[in-house]
């Protein structure tokens, strides 16, 4: 069952780190100089992902907010599809949120109870699987998304969403602004990137843990002679 929990638990991890990462949202404004797209400020727009991630950790009951541009015209942000399709988004990241937190819980028991009853070597291993069938499944994967992502992004959001309201223009729609598509694309590397180095590190863990415990002295290595 391990096998089976870790690569969920990591995924899952990364999502919700990236979902709450401010930094990125951030470092996506600049790195696109969307405050040039939009004519919003870079502290307008530091606000506006503050509000979003609020939002999406129901902080806040509506993303909405009213902003003004570089010409000093006053406005809201979003359109109300806009407004739905956060909904949307909302909801999947909280039932990233529920697995997340249900992963954990699981695989801190199991680590706890193959600990406790004497079966550490199985658990170790359960461990060093899981790890390995995530590597594995990122490969996959990546590979599939980088060879043409812009096709898996639209197949995502149609098996995602039930509605047309993720299809938003870049010329209107400040959602698709202040997040465009190369930043999809980083988030998509970043989590891929950020799960294989957690897969990498509990492997390595996992590994050394008997190592350690073989290595560890005895009584009988303790005793000295009087």
């Amino acid at each position: 069952m391990l096998t089976l929990l870790v690569p969920v638990l990591l995924l899952t991890t990364t999502i919700r780190l990236e979902m709450n990462g401010l930094g990125l949202y951030v470092r996506g404004f600049q790195l696109y100089d969307v405050s040039a797209t939009t004519g919003l400020s870079n502290d307008t727009l530091a606000q506006a992902a503050i509000r979003i991630i609020g939002y999406f950790n129901s902080l806040v009951d509506n993303p909405q907010m009213i902003v003004t541009n570089a010409a000093g015209t006053q406005f809201e942000l979003f359109h109300d599809y806009e407004l739905i399709h956060l909904a949307d988004v909302r909801l999947l990241f909280a039932a990233n949120s529920v697995a997340q937190a249900a992963c954990l819980c699981l695989v801190v028991v199991l680590v706890l109870a193959g600990f406790s009853f004497g079966r550490i070597p199985n658990t170790l291993a359960g461990l060093r699987r899981g790890a390995a069938v995530t590597l594995v499944l990122l490969t996959v994967t990546g590979a599939v998304f980088l060879a043409d992502f812009g096709r898996m992004f639209t197949v995502f959001h149609l098996v995602a969403f039930d509605n047309p309201f993720w299809l938003l223009d870049p010329y209107t729609d400040y959602l698709v602004m202040l997040f465009p598509f190369p930043f999809w694309q980083d988030m998509f590397l970043l989590a891929g990137a950020g799960t294989a180095f957690s897969a990498i590190l509990l492997y390595v863990i996992a590994a050394r843990v008997p190592r350690c415990c073989h290595q560890a002295p005895g009584p009988s290595d303790t005793k000295r002679d009087v």
